[in-house]
């Protein structure tokens, strides 16, 4: 029951990320929020500090949309889950021109639902 709970987090995520619209994402998350990726680790205490590059995504990658390829389950708990994830970034001709995979944690703090932290190789 817990992972079916903790997916929807995840697919909150990309429904704001494909939006564009950080406050959707912000739904999605927990905080603090980790995120390690390019070598970093960086941890966003709290909700108005989360921001994503959309500008930057777009001029550097030429990113239009992402797909949320895969959520399984690793290890579940009544108030943690984690997730191996795999989501592809796409062209706006709908080319596909990477896929990532990512270790997402997904917890349960007082009663939401939020990705709590993630680790990826995607930039």
């Amino acid at each position: 029951m817990s992972a079916e709970e903790a997916v929807r987090a995840i697919e909150t995520f990309f429904e704001g990320f494909n939006a564009e619209n950080d406050a959707r994402i912000r739904e999605a998350l927990n905080f603090p929020h980790v995120r390690i990726a390019s070598g970093s680790v960086r941890v966003i205490e709290a909700p108005e500090e989360f921001n994503t590059p959309f500008a930057a995504l777009k001029s550097v990658e030429g990113w239009h949309h992402s797909t949320l390829d895969r959520t399984e389950v690793i290890h579940e708990g009544a108030d943690k889950v984690h997730f191996d994830v795999a989501f592809s970034r796409f062209l706006e001709d709908g080319s596909r021109y990477a896929t990532h995979r990512a270790i997402w944690v997904v917890t349960r703090v007082g009663g939401h639902w939020g990705i709590q932290a993630r680790s990826s190789f995607a930039p």
